[in-house]
């Protein structure tokens, strides 16, 4: 295999593992943020059974996706979400549905900052 093959199908390699990485990314976000949405209406009608069960759903998702984001997440990322689901979690458990509206703010920020991250740009690409 000449070097010019090789090159390209590294190349290849390379396209194919960062259009993979986009896909999971935007699965586990999409996947996560259905939950937070369900888990915050579930809030709004006073239903903290039903907030705290939805958030532990969003939750579950997250770290059982942990074989992908130990990897391809950044660190302070992983530390930071988890710390808002947990801040979010304590929230709920506690029954101050009142005070909820900034946790799942922070949450959702999280979340959709990791998906951005992940999608290349012009900016990251030079």
């Amino acid at each position: 295999m000449s070097r010019e093959s090789l090159a390209a199908l590294l190349i290849l390699l390379l396209i194919l593992g960062a259009w993979w990485n986009i896909g999971a990314v935007d699965s586990l976000s999409r996947d996560m943020l259905s939950a937070l949405e369900e888990s915050e209406q579930a809030a709004d009608r006073g239903d903290c059974y039903g907030a705290l069960r939805a958030m532990d759903k969003a939750l579950d998702r997250w770290l059982n996706a942990d074989s992908y984001t130990h990897i391809f997440i950044r660190h302070s990322e992983i530390d930071s979400t988890a710390d808002a689901f947990y801040e979010l979690r304590e929230l709920l458990l506690s029954g101050d549905l009142d005070s909820c509206d900034a946790a799942y703010g922070k949450l959702r920020y999280h979340i959709i900052s990791i998906q951005e991250m992940e999608h290349p740009s012009l900016g990251s690409i030079l």
